[in-house]
C-alpha cells in the first residue's frame, strides 16, 4: 500500500511540474483502490527516473556569430522535437555592457519561453536524451545590443523537457 501511495504522490508531482506533455490526463493513471496490484506502475515510474536532472559535460565553442552550430553534451536532458523559437527548456544568457546604454541590464537573453519570452530566439535542430544542436539565433538577433561579441561571458541553462527539473548551467566565453 505504501508503495502505491508513494508512486501516486510522484505522478501527481510530475504532472504538475510544467511541460510534462507526454503524461496527458489519463495517460498513464495511477492504480486506485480497486486496481490490480502494480498495474501501470511502470509509466508512473518513467516519470522519476534518475536520468531527468539534467547535466551539461560539455559545450562546443560558441562564436561570435549568428548562425553557427552549438552542440550541448550531457544527460537528463529529455526529449523534444526541433523547433525555432522559445521553449520552456533552454536558455542562453549573454553579457553585453552596450545594453546598458539601451535602458536594460547588461545581459540579454535567447530560447526561453517564460513569463515574458525572449524576442532572441533559437533554432535547435536536435533535442535528445544526452545532445541538443543549436544551429543559430533567431527572432530579433542583432537588433539593440543582441549580438554575439568575442571575449564577452555567456552561459547556457537546461531543464528536462519532459519534468523540467533543472537547469543544469554552463558557463563560458565567447569565441
Amino acid at each position: 500500500m505504501f508503495l502505491r501511495q508513494a508512486l501516486a504522490l510522484a505522478f501527481v508531482g510530475a504532472m504538475l511540474a510544467g511541460c510534462a506533455a507526454n503524461a496527458g490526463p489519463g495517460a498513464n493513471a495511477v492504480p486506485g483502490a480497486n486496481a490490480i496490484p502494480g498495474a501501470n506502475t511502470a509509466s508512473a515510474l518513467q516519470l522519476i527516473e534518475p536520468d531527468s536532472h539534467p547535466v551539461i559535460k560539455s559545450v562546443t565553442p560558441i562564436q561570435a556569430e549568428q548562425t553557427q552550430k552549438i552542440v550541448i553534451r550531457g544527460k537528463g536532458f529529455g526529449k523534444m522535437q526541433p523547433y525555432n523559437g522559445d521553449s520552456c527548456c533552454i536558455e542562453i544568457v549573454v553579457t553585453n555592457p552596450e545594453c546598458e546604454y539601451f535602458g536594460s541590464y547588461d545581459t540579454w537573453n535567447a530560447g526561453f519561453e517564460g513569463t515574458n519570452p525572449n524576442e532572441v530566439t533559437l533554432n535547435v535542430k536536435k533535442w535528445s536524451k544526452k545532445e541538443i544542436i543549436i544551429t543559430g539565433f533567431t527572432g530579433n538577433y542583432g537588433q539593440s545590443c543582441w549580438t554575439l561579441n568575442s571575449g564577452q561571458p555567456i552561459s547556457v541553462d537546461v531543464w528536462n523537457a519532459q519534468s523540467q527539473t533543472g537547469p543544469a548551467t554552463w558557463n563560458g566565453t565567447i569565441q
